[in-house]
Formats: structure tokens, sequence, C-alpha cells
């Protein structure tokens, strides 16, 4: 099982913390040195990651410095970006001149849900894809994906040629029903396509576990963490290719790589240890956001939505003790952004949420625990 993590670059080092786009180049050149010195090659990145900076960083960190043999680049079509179909042979183009290459291994067209599918079918985005295979400019074409089983079907139906599918896979989400993972997996795999699994940490969530599911993991395998629990998890499963990880630090990138060089699949009693840490964690972490950003460019109020949502989770995880403190960090918030009071319901960041989110609901609910300046019962 050597060589199945990938290494996901929505969230790279940053020397700037605060802005998103201030990528440390000096961290990010070891940690490719790293991925590559242990035998790993797949390297995942996408035009919007990084307020689009990532591609270019990755040019200087990978491509300059490596030949192409030693490493696979896949990138994506930005379909929520799109305004006419013109703008994808544009955009294509830039995002070969970004990453300093002639081709790319793998494409993806970005189809993350039933919102993004419309759009693409409207610009002919797998017509596009697969038109670039034929050319010659990438070696495999593909999707990414976070929506139904129904829609999945519909969408292999109509493209059988694609090369492999992207899917949201994690523990938290094999049954989870908005996700519906193993369903996704399952009609996958029947159409004999290979799987890249994408967030098997669910955002950083099953990194930073509750303190009983942590006691349970070391438990049953000493010495481990919930973030090698959750990355073997995923890699376990049959016909998953790559299972890509988003690390963000060269001591991730160390830890990751140990584990994934020497990768054992789950046994049955460890599969058991993770359908339990699933049912605790859902009631720890009311909102399974992931923190992937698609609703902020959508929100017409500019409401920073993942991180609101993120301190409401903090104060369920910590039981309201230490609310002052997430009170006060709520307000420093709000001091250069919209309150999520100001939210008007139009429903375009659920449009856009890969989580499928009723995120208009927990905005209120938001507002009601930290805009009150007390404390708030939730419904």
């Amino acid at each position: 099982m050597n060589g199945k993590l990938g290494f996901g670059t929505m969230r790279l080092p940053l020397t700037d913390p605060s802005d998103p786009a201030s990528i440390d180049l000096e961290k990010l050149s070891q940690m490719v040195d790293i991925f590559l010195d242990r035998g790993f090659t797949y390297f995942d990145t996408a035009y919007t990651y990084h307020e689009g900076h990532c591609e270019a960083a990755l040019r200087q960190a990978l491509v300059e410095r490596y030949p192409r043999e030693r490493y696979s680049l896949t990138d994506k079509l930005p379909t929520l970006l799109l305004e006419n179909e013109r703008q994808q042979e544009s955009i294509f183009a830039e995002q070969l001149r970004r990453c300093g290459v002639e081709w790319f291994d793998r494409y993806l067209v970005h189809c993350a849900t039933e919102a993004f599918w419309t759009k693409a079918e409207r610009m002919h985005s797998f017509e596009f894809a697969l038109r670039k295979k034929r050319e010659g400019l990438t070696r495999q074409v593909g999707f990414s994906y976070h929506d139904s089983p129904e829609l999945l079907e519909r969408i292999l139906d109509r493209y059988p040629e694609v090369d492999f599918v992207q899917l949201q896979i994690s523990y938290m989400d094999w049954e989870h029903t908005p996700i519906r993972a193993r369903e996704c997996y399952e009609l996958v795999r029947s159409r004999r396509k290979p799987v890249v699994v994408m967030c098997p940490l669910k955002g950083g969530m099953l990194s930073d576990v509750p303190d009983r599911v942590a006691r349970m993991m070391r438990a049953s395998r000493p010495g481990s963490t919930p973030t090698e629990w959750a990355i073997r998890y995923a890699a376990s499963l049959e016909g998953v290719e790559t299972v890509l990880s988003g690390m963000s630090s060269p001591e991730q990138m160390e830890r990751n790589t140990a584990f994934m060089s020497r990768l054992v699949p789950l046994d049955a009693g460890e599969r058991e240890v993770v359908r339990q840490a699933a049912e605790i964690i859902s009631r720890a972490e009311p909102i399974q956001c992931t923190g992937c950003g698609y609703c902020v460019p959508v929100c017409s109020q500019r409401i920073p939505i993942p991180d609101y949502l993120h301190l409401y989770n903090a104060d369920t995880r910590a039981g309201h003790t230490g609310f002052e403190s997430r009170y006060v960090e709520y307000r420093s918030w709000t001091g250069d952004h919209t309150p999520a009071s100001e939210c008007i319901d139009c429903g375009s960041c659920e449009g856009a949420c890969p989580q499928h989110l009723e995120i208009a609901g927990w905005m209120k609910r938001v507002a009601g625990l930290f805009e009150s300046g007390t404390q708030a019962r939730r419904a």
C-alpha cells in the first residue's frame, strides 16, 4: 500500500496566519522534499486554493526543483467561478502557466453538488476536460464529488469514459445522510472506477477529536494518533488509489509519511473503534463543517461562515466552559467582518456547500449565542 498518500495543497503553511496568500515557500519546499524522499508522488492543487496563489507556489517548490517524472500533478477546473464556456480555455492555459508544466497527470471537473453539476453541464465542462485528454494536455480526467449517489449515477451514466472519481470519504461520512459516502463509494466501485479520497480528516475535525475518542484509539493501537486512524480508515478501502491529506507543516508531513510508508489496513476491531468514535464525535460536533470556504465567495453579505461555525462547535465541545473567550473572539471577528445576524437567508451558501449544511439556520444560532452578550440556550 506504500504510495497511497497524496499531498493536498488547500491548507499550506503561511507566514501570516491571517493571509491565505502568504504561503511559506521555505516550509513548503521542506514538505515537498520529505514527501518525495519517502516515495510519494501525488500532488493535488486547484485554481482557487490560497486565493489563487497555490499553483504558483507549487511551481516554485516542486516543478522548478524536480524533474517532471518525479511527481504526479493534479489540477481542477473551477466550476463555481465560470461565467461562460469560453473561460475554460483561458483558465486551463493559465493553470498550466501557473504550475509551470506542459501537461497535467490528472484534471478534474469540480462537480461538488447539484448546483456545480448544473453549471458544468451548461458550460460543457466534461466535454472540455475530455478534449484536453485527447489533446495530450492531461493524462486522465475525473471529477470531485460531494453529493448524493443518485446524482453520481447520472454523471457516471452520462460520462462513462471518466478515468476516476474523487470522493469525500471519512469514518464520519460513511453512513452520514447528506454525504452517504458508503453508497457513493460502492457505486463507483461497481463501475470499476478507481477512487481518490478527499477530506479523510473532515477539515481537521478528525485530528482534534474528543478526549474519550483519543483514549479509545490509543488503547486499541498504542502510540497512534487520531489523524493516523482517519487516514488509515480511508486507505484501507479496496479500490482507493490515493488518500489526500491537506498537510500544513513539515512536522505533519513527517508524521503522515511515516505511518503511510508502513501502512497496515484496519482490522475488524479497529473498524468498531471508528464506528463508536463517529457516534461520539457527532454529538460533540453538531456542525459538520470542513472549512473548505466554498460558501464565502457566494455570500452577498460576505459573512465568514466557516469561522463562525468553528466557534459554535468549539463552544459545544467545551460544554460552554470558557464561553467568555469565544465571545471576545467572535466580537473581534465582527470588528472587520459581517456578523452572523446579517444573514439574509438567500440560500446561495447552502447550494455551494459540499457538506449540505443548513447554514442560514446555523447563522441564526451563532447570532443567538454570541451576539446577545450572554451564553444563550440552544434550541
